[in-house]
């Protein structure tokens, strides 16, 4: 279902969608549902990848354990270059300061 919604463009906005749209061949309401679109997934993704950061401090805060950046870094480097590697181990974080190594 869609439904109608009505913009207030600026004048040189108004004019730039329709020279980069004509040169897209697309209408001009065609290349703002897709940036919009475009936006929004980025905007979600953003979102998420928060999320997921939030979601990992705070287990690392239960758990009073995290990784060493340092670690991480080696080991993601050494797979990416097609080494084995040992995962990173985790150590204790000083309870009186979250995010410090014991």
């Amino acid at each position: 279902m869609t439904s109608t919604t009505s913009l207030k463009l600026p004048d040189a906005l108004k004019a730039t969608i329709a020279q980069v749209a004509a040169s897209e061949g697309k209408t001009a309401h065609a290349l703002m549902v897709e940036t919009l679109q475009s936006a929004m997934d980025d905007a979600l993704a953003r979102q998420r990848f928060h999320a997921d950061g939030e979601a990992a401090w705070q287990d690392s805060l239960r758990t009073g354990t995290a990784y060493r950046a340092q670690d991480v870094k080696a080991y993601i480097t050494a797979r990416a270059g097609g080494a084995q590697a040992a995962r990173p181990q985790a150590v204790s974080l000083d309870p009186a300061k979250p995010g410090k190594q014991a």
